[in-house]
């Protein structure tokens, strides 16, 4: 008798603390505190693994905290009794570039309402956004990068670790008083570029007669068919015109779009969106090809930190190709330039874009401000920058270990069964989030790493 009153009296404080706990979870979720919320979930879901609103909530603090994988794998477990699941199924499905199932996740949803919903106007415009994609991927092209570099955005052109030098037959860039991108032709008899015009941003062009140069003259409404038109770059055929742009219908931020010159017409083409990888939810601003040295550049904001850009090195083909026969995630990454091919120069094409010499390479290239770039462990003043600048390397040989296993895995799930397909899916979505991580740690510890040196170069009185 004395021991089923204790088992009764052990239970009764289980249940008791269980209704505690659930209570604290509850409270944490609706305040949204996910990484709280998550824990105490957690603890619930061991004394009860089948509980359907547990692993619900579960999920749905891993979608917050963006723990994608995580929460893929919770929201399956839970089945249909939430059917607001298949609304943030949707959005991770999108996130992960995923069309196909972000749609159908929302159709699902929406299938389920039984009245009007707030939701519904923003769903059916993230189904057009997917729908759109579904189209872009269609349509990935293949390209071999040899070069990525970070540096700021106001010094793209003129930075000493740049990477964009164009050869003579090409024309070459500049900027104006205002930081616009100035295109001047091969025979410098020719420029393009932006001015503002109210509130827009208009393209406009002049040639030189004789000793000065023309009047500008607005390009065609073709041409400038938003608000904002920047960045051109005229190929030199004199006919194909790059150009970056803002719209609606863009796949987010300012794209690189296209134009060519009708001769017959002696107007534009419609100009069109160059698609992936080029193009992102991110901000496109530069895209150049220098068809003499068979390298082209693209200048974007995507994976850098606030006011950096990327600026990518690739090889020109001479026939496009594209990706065709892959798993979805191994598309999505091609497509948002995660992972790609790595080129190579032959018979050094470019040597004067990138010194492949050893003896004159530097140990690396950290931008620590507009003016000053760091080349040497030698040249931090500050010991405990020096620590972090330590700490960022091993992180950074993280990240490269991490995207050779990934890489490693899709090329095997592209050749395996359902069977192994289904078993590396999770395992790669569980890579692709630790990545994600690490290039926010990797982010975070250059931002701490400049703002340690930028005080002590301060208090030292150091010229910048």
């Amino acid at each position: 008798m004395r021991k089923i009153c204790s088992l009764i009296l052990f239970l009764t404080c289980a249940l008791f603390v269980m209704g505690q706990t659930s209570a604290s979870a509850d409270k944490l979720f609706q305040a949204c505190d996910y990484v709280a919320a998550q824990e105490q979930y957690g603890k619930l879901l061991k004394s009860s693994p089948n509980n359907a609103l547990y692993q619900y909530r579960y999920a749905r603090c891993a979608h917050e905290l963006g723990d994608f994988a995580t929460a893929l794998k919770y929201f399956d477990k839970v089945g249909d009794r939430y059917m607001l699941k298949y609304f943030y199924l949707g959005e991770i499905y999108l996130q992960l570039w995923n069309p196909d199932a972000a749609i159908d996740s929302y159709n699902k949803y929406l299938a389920s309402l039984t009245e009007t919903n707030e939701r519904e106007s923003y769903i059916a415009k993230q189904i057009a956004y997917a729908e759109k994609l579904q189209r872009y991927l269609r349509r990935v092209e293949k390209i071999q990068v040899l070069d990525s570099v970070q540096v700021p955005l106001d010094s793209v052109l003129y930075s000493r670790g740049r990477r964009i030098r164009l050869s003579k037959e090409e024309g070459h860039l500049s900027k104006d008083s205002l930081g616009q991108i100035v295109y001047t032709n091969q025979r410098e008899d020719r420029r393009i570029w932006a001015t503002p015009v109210d509130s827009s941003l208009i393209l406009v062009s002049n040639h030189r007669l004789l000793d000065e140069w023309s009047t500008p003259d607005t390009l065609p409404s073709t041409i400038n068919f938003t608000e904002q038109q920047t960045a051109p770059f005229l190929l030199s055929d004199g006919v194909t015109l790059y150009f970056a742009a803002k719209d609606s219908n863009g796949f987010g931020g300012s794209d690189i779009y296209v134009s060519r010159y009708n001769t017959a017409t002696e107007t534009y083409t419609t100009p069109e969106n160059i698609g992936l990888p080029f193009n992102s939810p991110a901000n496109e601003y530069l895209f150049v090809l220098d068809k003499t040295d068979g390298v082209g550049y693209l200048v974007t904001d995507r994976f850098a930190e606030e006011g950096m850009v990327h600026i990518y090195t690739f090889l020109v083909s001479e026939h496009k190709q594209y990706w065709k026969d892959l798993p979805v995630d191994s598309l999505a990454a091609y497509a948002q330039l995660q992972y790609f091919e790595q080129g190579i120069y032959e018979d050094d094409p470019a040597a004067t874009i990138i010194d492949l010499s050893i003896d004159t390479m530097p140990e690396f290239s950290i931008v620590i401000n507009d003016s000053t770039i760091y080349h040497s462990i030698n040249d931090f003043c500050n010991p405990k920058a020096r620590e972090k600048f330590i700490e960022w390397q091993v992180v950074e040989k993280q990240l490269k270990d991490e995207q050779e296993q990934i890489a490693n895995l899709r090329l095997e799930y592209a050749t395996a069964d359902e069977s192994r397909q289904k078993e590396l899916t999770p395992i790669i979505l569980q890579l692709e989030n630790n990545r994600g991580q690490l290039v926010k740690r990797s982010q975070n510890l250059l931002l701490e790493i400049r703002a340690l040196e930028i005080k002590v170069r301060q208090s030292l009185s150091i010229q910048q």
